[in-house]
């Protein structure tokens, strides 16, 4: 694949390319930037199959870079500096990164599957880069098969775990939206003191919870009507952050 490397940081666009032409023979090296705008010129005359993008840069940061290249016909992979929380952002909405300093395993891994998927699309971008600027963010964007869905944080009611699956249960809506997540990751996601973890299999949002049923075994009503477990453990602490919401 003709690829080309793109950071204002040149060491990190060194060790990138040796760490390439060792351990990736399938990529080859077509271009090296640290100037962003030099950057854009050269995908503008030239596009490559895949770009490993820094995305804090001066002038241009990589989201502005990908913007002035749509439709965007080329994989993306961001290779990046930023804390735990920015990365999962990133995951979650399906974009390949790297955590510098890269490690060379995933590297291995974010070619391969660079070679697989498709480019990144406009709304994942937007998503990302929202998320990454909200550290409490107000909407998140929920992928439904080939689409994002675009929801409001407020309401969300609650979120129930089932094996491998998250259903999300919204207000005003009778079908909830399945997705191939784990609860502790929209608990990361959200990063919302709103949401309460009231069952292992239950993160609700305290907006929505209309009643705490007070028997042996534990019990909470939603405003929909839904009745969840409480877990016997999680009742004081719930009965506690009730004032505060």
């Amino acid at each position: 694949m003709n690829t080309y490397l793109i950071d204002d940081e040149s060491n990190c666009t060194e060790v990138l390319e040796v760490l390439l032409q060792k351990y990736c023979p399938s990529v080859k090296i077509g271009g090296i930037f640290n100037d962003p705008e030099q950057a854009l010129e050269a995908i503008q005359q030239a596009r490559p199959q895949l770009v490993f993008l820094d995305i804090e840069m001066p002038i241009l940061n990589g989201f502005e870079l990908l913007r002035r290249c749509e439709p965007l016909d080329f994989k993306v992979v961001f290779t990046t500096a930023y804390d735990q929380y920015a990365v999962k952002a990133f995951k979650f909405n399906a974009l390949d990164y790297l955590l510098k300093p890269v490690d060379k395993d995933e590297l291995i891994v974010a070619v391969q599957k660079a070679q697989q998927n498709a480019s990144p699309t406009t709304v994942q971008l937007n998503a990302a880069q929202y998320l990454k600027n909200n550290p409490v963010p107000e909407r998140i964007a929920l992928p439904v098969g080939q689409e994002l869905l675009l929801v409001e944080v407020a309401d969300i009611q609650y979120l129930e775990s089932e094996g491998s699956y998250v259903s999300v249960f919204l207000k005003d809506q009778n079908k909830p939206v399945v997705l191939s997540k784990s609860l502790r990751e929209f608990e990361e996601l959200l990063n919302n003191p709103g949401f309460f973890r009231a069952h292992n299999s239950y993160l609700v949002n305290l907006k929505h919870l209309k009643k705490i049923v007070r028997t042996d075994g534990g019990e909470i009503v939603m405003a929909n009507g839904r009745s969840l477990p409480l877990a016997r453990t999680k009742k004081a602490e719930l009965i506690g952050l009730i004032a505060k919401v």
